[in-house]
């Protein structure tokens, strides 16, 4: 509700008072043996050692004896709770009943303490007996959690809210920015690397898919200022994140809330801190590798047989290699040739402290991370600094920079093997090639095209730079009680580049002469916000609190690429582009605004009725003129039935609320001009004599002056229950949401003269349930705490307007694949549905079917499914599903005596994956190729020669369609805090292990993965494609095992 509120963090603990009995045996007992033998119980922090001690001294002259009982708030004994001299180390402990005896001089003050209870301060005076009653605090329900402009207690939440802080975010290894940290972390929010190469793409949905054509990526903000790059800041930075899942909480950011908001707060200066830590850790990750692959003997005696078995070549004497060559003694492993032990390192310094009226933050960090393929790499050196400034009583102030720079040597890890694909060169290459020749050269196939893989990995260059700099500055002004009038103002530049040379020493770079491309993208995002915010209280039981704002935007970027041929040497790379022969330029610049009003009214009857209505008017340039503004309006009720007499009587809940919302959110993420008639240029010859070439204008795509955003209504029913004393939390939610007014593109008549414009048309449906649970399972010396998240949505095309079937297609692996198609998006069916051909065995020795009367023993028999009797395009039909049934993460922490261990597993059930990379290996690199179908070997299911050369082969079919189900132990790590009482306040050193084992039945690399969404995303593919295509996996960058030491130390 108000900025302060972030200060006022009163998440704690409590247990019941049976169970207290139980747990605190240990405390007490370990309480009295140390009292027993030393002679102060303990050294609060801050507290001066020599002083304490010469304090020490003056009590045992001037003591009198002080007892009493220390009790809850029912009158139940806390056993084990501390009871210390302020400023002192005198203290003991309450022991099975909650007695206590102590002695202290009259002028002392007793601090009384128990874990999920407030701490209490007592002055002694002339009393000999005290007796202290404490009172429980609930766990996290005072908690303050950020909601979109503005701050609100988590138990005065209405909508559907996650928050993920500092401590619950995995760290190490190969985690390197915001959206690895969430993965498995909270209910409804699915995160997939869909490449694990360095600085790899990462891919979040929460609550599933919303759009075919346009992103489905959340909202981030960091501090308040709406990012692209939000997921590209230090990780060590951030204090918690908040993800707004339902449209009753994402509402408030209107036309870009439809795909949930992520809320980042980075950490900031405290007042009376004044403290320098370290973090970092250095590891080494390795391959997990699942393949077995055949040696160079049996692969060329595989290739002769395979040679010999294509049709007109039967009984043909001559092979793929000859008898000579089957000598030979070379078998080069080229996985091993080309993979290392890849080391990572993190470094993270930070100052944190101030005053009451100026606070700081600094901090300085280094990532670094070698690829396991040779010659990738990528790392990132950052730097922050926050700072809030309280003018006077009235007036405050503050200011945030980040920057960064990111550089990467990256592969292409798509495409056939001639276009440098170095992932399927590694996997599919000749074994009985050696890596260098006699004079130093790349060994190759010969009169084979294509680099070996070595060559590919280390000759090819491909740079990368991303810049970015964030800053923001705010003036906060509170003229009178309860108002708040805010305005802020920022800015963000962006700055990428791109290059990459194929020099003459690879096989393109040697019939091109040498090939050089750079890109080279700049954007700036200037953003300022001017909020009002009044608070208000009537009659002690109406809480009311109004929030108005307005939002302007805008956003700038411009890119050029350049590509050239032909050098006379390789010396200047990239770098000296007038000396190619032929180059070809392309540039492009573009502009969007959107202007914003909005506003939100909390309200609150009794602590116990909660309201909030939210309303968003957006405008933006991207669309047409008769849809430039749209309306996003969302309401919400909540009720704390726990606050009720006849629920408190019930001795069951200690928390129990009640959710309901609605809203209506947008999607305005598309092409800037989409809306517009653009306007492109042709290089054509005006004069024929002369051959001279002009430009010539011509209007490329229609105008449509109706475009209008993605809309997404959803509603969302919650309940939050505690147990227990909150030890035991359970939060329930479930949603349903319909996205309307889908962009796609339609076919237009040909008067028209377009073949296909941009339409609103179409409808998604998601609907599913999340549950999230948090318990302390026990206190005391050693605490255990569980949280477990898991969610099930299901997702469904409901119209596609007049279009027919969109086909997402796949890059060829070997140029053979005669049907391309994989994945279809139609009307009744989920995103993400894997199509082709049904594959139902091999045709045996005698045996005949009708659908392929051409087909030869041997050869593969796939489904007559429209039962024509025929086998064509006809037959295909879905095979499998991307998306899983159910997604989930459980994590265990345990602490003991500085010890600490935390476990973490996630997982997915029921989703599949085209293994495209085994349907390439099969046939002849894997020792599945051993056992294709001859006339004596028939008991298979893989054909005579592989998928490829028979008379139906490449058809992508269920053959390769397989579960990808998983359960991952994806993070361990065992730590101890180190004990000093001096310079250093904390000191921890940890081991981490990341990916220790998957539970899967997938045979690929990773079942994690998704080849098509970081193909469309490194080549500039369509949204479209990487929204509908999910599911293929093909060579995919391998997935890692990582170990890492760590060290965190503050002073």
């Amino acid at each position: 509700m108000n900025n302060a509120l972030l200060k006022d963090n009163l998440a704690a603990r409590a247990v019941d008072s049976q169970t207290r009995k139980v747990l605190s045996r240990s405390g007490l007992i370990a309480g009295l043996c140390i009292s027993s033998l030393v002679s102060s119980y303990a050294i609060p922090g801050g507290v001066d050692a020599a002083k304490a001690k010469n304090e020490s001294v003056m009590i045992t002259q001037q003591a009198k004896k002080v007892s009493g009982v220390v009790t809850d708030s029912a009158g139940e004994p806390i056993p084990g709770a501390n009871v210390v001299q302020k400023g002192t180390t005198n203290g003991t402990v309450t022991d099975l009943d909650g007695k206590y005896t102590l002695d202290v001089p009259n002028n002392a003050t007793l601090v009384v303490s128990f874990i999920g209870y407030t701490t209490q301060e007592v002055k002694v005076g002339s009393q000999s007996v005290l007796n202290v009653s404490l009172a429980e605090e609930a766990i996290g329900l005072n908690e303050v959690v950020a909601i979109g402009y503005g701050y609100v207690k988590k138990k005065d939440l209405t909508g559907a809210v996650s928050t993920v802080s500092a401590d619950d975010m995995v760290m190490g290894g190969t985690v390197s920015n915001a959206a690895q940290a969430l993965q498995g972390k909270t209910a409804g929010v699915q995160v997939s690397q869909s490449s694990k190469a360095p600085g790899g793409t990462i891919s979040v949905r929460v609550r599933g898919s919303n759009s075919i054509s346009s992103t489905n990526e959340p909202l981030y903000v960091v501090d308040g200022f709406p990012s692209s790059e939000g997921l590209n800041i230090n990780p060590n930075d951030i204090e918690s994140m908040q993800i707004l899942k339902d449209a009753s909480a994402t509402a408030i950011y209107g036309a870009r809330g439809a795909n949930g908001v992520v809320l980042i707060t980075t950490k900031r200066g405290k007042a009376g801190e004044n403290k320098i830590s370290y973090s970092g850790y250095m590891g080494a990750q390795k391959i997990d590798n699942p393949f077995t692959f055949i040696n160079a003997k049996d692969y060329m005696n595989l290739q002769n047989a395979l040679y010999q078995e294509i049709e007109g070549q039967e009984g043909n004497p001559n092979g793929a290699y000859t008898p000579s060559q089957l000598q030979s003694d070379v078998d080069t492993d080229w996985l091993k040739e080309t993979t290392r032990v890849g080391l990572v390192h993190d470094h993270n310094i930070q100052f944190r402290g101030g005053t009451e009226k100026t606070k700081v933050l600094t901090s300085l960090g280094f990532y670094q991370q070698e690829g396991v393929l040779k010659n990738t790499d990528f790392n990132r050196i950052s730097g922050r600094i926050n700072v809030d400034q309280t003018i006077n009583d009235y007036i405050k102030a503050g200011a945030t920079m980040y920057a960064h720079r990111e550089q990467s040597n990256y592969q292409m890890y798509s495409g056939s093997i001639v276009n440098s694909n170095v992932l399927l060169s590694i996997m599919d290459y000749d074994p009985t090639v050696k890596p260098y020749n006699e004079d130093g050269s790349y060994g190759r196939v010969p009169g084979g095209r294509g680099d070996n893989p070595l060559a590919n990995l280390l000759e090819r260059k491909n740079d990368m730079t991303n810049d970015k700099f964030n800053g923001t500055a705010f003036l906060e002004v509170h003229p009178f009680e309860g108002f708040t009038a805010k305005a802020t103002a920022g800015v963000e530049l962006l700055n990428n580049f791109k290059g990459t040379y194929l020099p003459k020493s690879t096989y393109q770079g040697e019939i091109e002469g040498g090939v050089a491309t750079t890109y080279d993208f700049r954007a700036t995002r200037q953003v300022f916000e001017g909020i009002l915010n009044y608070m208000k209280t009537f009659n002690n039981m109406h809480d009311l609190n109004v929030m108005l704002g307005y939002s302007y935007e805008k956003y700038n970027s411009e890119y050029r690429q350049t590509e050239a041929k032909g050098f006379s040497t390789d010396l200047f790379q990239w770098n000296n582009l007038s000396a190619a022969s032929t180059k070809d330029i392309m540039s492009n610049k573009t502009e969007n605004i959107l202007a914003s009003f909005f506003g939100r009214v909390n309200y609150t009857f009794k602590d116990k009725y909660l309201a909030t209505v939210t309303v968003r008017r957006d405008g933006s340039s991207r669309f047409g003129v008769n849809n430039h503004w749209g309306t996003f309006p969302s309401g919400s009720l909540a009720w704390r039935a726990s606050e009720e007499d006849f629920i408190k009587n019930l001795n069951l809940f200690s928390n129990l609320k009640v959710r309901a919302g609605y809203g209506v959110t947008g999607n305005e993420r598309i092409g800037d001009y989409a809306s517009y008639a653009l306007i492109s240029t042709n290089r054509i010859t005006l004069d024929g004599s002369s051959n001279k070439p002009g430009t010539h204008l011509n209007q490329s795509s229609p105008e449509n002056a109706s475009l209008k955003w993605e809309t997404t209504s959803q509603y969302n029913v919650g309940v939050d229950m505690g147990f227990f004393d909150n030890r035991l939390s359970v939060t329930l939610d479930g949603y349903w949401k319909k996205t309307e007014d889908l962009l796609l593109k339609v076919s237009l008549p040909y008067y028209t003269g377009f073949t296909s414009g941009q339409r609103n048309i179409g409808a998604i449906q998601n609907r599913g349930f999340e549950i999230d649970i948090t318990s302390h399972n026990l206190t005391g010396d050693f605490t255990w705490d569980t949280k477990f998240n898991l969610a099930v949505n299901r997702n469904k095309v409901l119209d596609l307007g007049s279009s027919t079937d969109i086909y997402i297609t796949s890059s060829k692996p070997m140029g053979t694949v005669s049907e391309e198609a994989y994945a279809v998006v139609r009307e009744g069916e989920s995103l993400g549905s894997l199509f082709g051909y049904k594959y139902i065995g091999v045709l045996q020795e005698g045996e005949t079917y009708a659908p392929q009367p051409n087909s030869k023993p041997g050869d593969p028999k796939f489904e007559d499914v429209n039962k024509d009797g025929k086998i064509d395009s006809d037959d295909r039909t879905i095979i499998g599903n991307a998306n899983p049934d159910v997604i989930f993460g459980l994590t265990n922490n345990f602490a003991w005596k500085g010890f600490d261990l935390s476990i973490f597993f996630q997982g997915s059930i029921g989703n599949d994956l085209l293994n495209m990379t085994r349907m390439n290996l099969e046939w002849k690199r894997t020792p599945d190729a051993l056992n294709r179908w001859t006339p004596t070997n028939t008991n298979t299911d893989i054909p005579r020669n592989g998928f490829y050369y028979s008379q139906y082969g490449g058809y992508i079919n269920d053959h390769f369609i397989e579960d990808a189900s998983f359960l991952r132990l994806k993070n361990l790590t065992l730590g101890y805090t180190i004990p000093f009482k001096k310079v250093v306040s904390s000191c921890r050193v940890y081991f981490s292990a990341e990916n220790l084992f998957t539970i899967t039945g997938y045979s690929g690399w990773d079942p994690e993965v998704d080849t098509k969404a970081n193909e469309a995303t490194q080549s500039g593919g369509s949204q479209q494609t990487a929204n509908a295509g999910a599911g293929l996996d093909f060579n995919a960058y391998p997935s890692t095992r990582t170990y890492t030491v760590g060290l965190n130390i503050t002073f």
